[in-house]
């Protein structure tokens, strides 16, 4: 019941704002975001679905309360304020810089760490953890990956239902990682994640009729994130390599994008289409529609790529208390997302309609 009712209020609360948006949020300026460098949908939906995800959470934590041993779940939610709130000022047309919400980013992860009193203690490589064994340093990585992981689910959030597919196949991966470790309280707040991601979803997958918007991709990655760093704070057996290959399709694409466009000499932070969702779309295109036909080749690519998704989020769950193998298989996948950049293109080009 508690997870049908958090379904049903973040559904309720998104098809609401569907229709009545331009009341309740009267002060927001025209985006036009499907004129962007990187579009790659049809229409303009809203970009609040962040807010009925969260609302949807707050219900299903409230009906939680009785249940979890530690009130983690309300200050996981205070500590995200901040960058949800940046990332609101945003999805109203409020022009908030990357660097910005990198800050807020930064922001809402110190309030986590003085709120829950819990940071990443180690990294499971020797003579890294050394280094994570001193105070600051542990507190400084621990703020830079929280915030660069909240700006990795953002990037990612370009195709119909695909940051939101990765999000909940994360949030179950890490739910079966607190089952193995009996954290049930981090396992129920994962699962209450789960439901609201899946009640947005039937408004954001096969068609948009909303987006997860700024304010939900930062904050569903911060959430993703602590989830995670709750898990190496309270188990000793757990692996962090694991649960980087449970969150590992965003931090793929970061790391890859950030090296493309420096070996390009771009700015880092600057939009471009040549992420490995783009290009799948793009090769949708080519090889089975034509040209830019986005209203088809945009929802089949989250479908595309949920499989390859999903793969490393399984490879984590079962690898969760074995450091070195997750480590190997971290790498293999790393290297295994470069090489699809290049193999998509290449099929594009191979098997393109003749007609183009």
């Amino acid at each position: 019941m508690i997870y049908l009712m958090a379904i049903f209020v973040t559904l309720s609360v998104g098809l609401f704002l569907v229709r009545y948006h331009e009341l309740v949020l009267p002060n927001s300026i025209e985006r036009y975001d499907n004129r962007a460098r990187q579009a790659s949908h049809v229409g303009e939906p809203v970009r609040y679905g962040g807010i009925a995800v969260f609302i949807g959470l707050c219900a299903g934590c409230f009906l939680l309360k009785g249940r979890a041993e530690e009130p983690f779940a309300l200050l996981l939610l205070i500590s995200a304020a901040p960058v949800i709130l940046i990332g609101f000022f945003e999805d109203l047309g409020y022009q908030m810089s990357p660097r910005r919400r990198l800050f807020a980013a930064m922001v809402s992860a110190a309030v986590a760490i003085a709120l829950i009193g819990v940071w990443v203690p180690r990294a499971d490589l020797p003579g890294f953890d050394w280094l994570m064994s001193v105070y600051l340093v542990a507190l400084a990585l621990t703020v830079l990956f929280s915030a660069g992981f909240c700006h990795a689910v953002n990037l990612i959030d370009g195709m119909n239902g695909l940051a939101t597919t990765n999000a909940v196949l994360s949030a179950l991966g890490l739910a079966v990682i607190a089952a193995n470790m009996a954290e049930t309280d981090i396992m129920l707040f994962a699962l209450v994640l789960v439901a609201c991601l899946v009640g947005f979803l039937a408004l954001n997958w096969p068609s948009a009729q909303m987006f997860l918007g700024d304010a939900g991709a930062y904050g569903i990655g911060h959430l993703l994130t602590w989830v995670a760093i709750l898990l190496v704070a309270r188990g000793d057996d757990v692996a962090v390599p694991a649960l980087l290959l449970v969150l590992f399709w965003p931090i793929a694409d970061v790391f890859h994008t950030i090296y493309r466009r420096l070996l390009d000499g771009k700015a880092a932070f600057q939009p471009d289409r040549m992420h490995l969702h783009h290009k799948v779309r793009r090769a949708i295109d080519l090889m089975y529609f034509g040209y830019n036909e986005k209203g088809k080749s945009n929802p089949l690519t989250t479908l595309v790529l949920a499989p390859f998704i999903a793969i490393p989020v399984a490879t984590g769950a079962i690898l969760w208390n074995q450091p070195v193998a997750a480590w190997i298989a971290l790498a293999v996948f790393m290297v295994a997302f470069a090489a699809a950049h290049k193999l998509t293109t290449h099929c594009a080009l191979r098997y393109r309609k003749s007609a183009m």
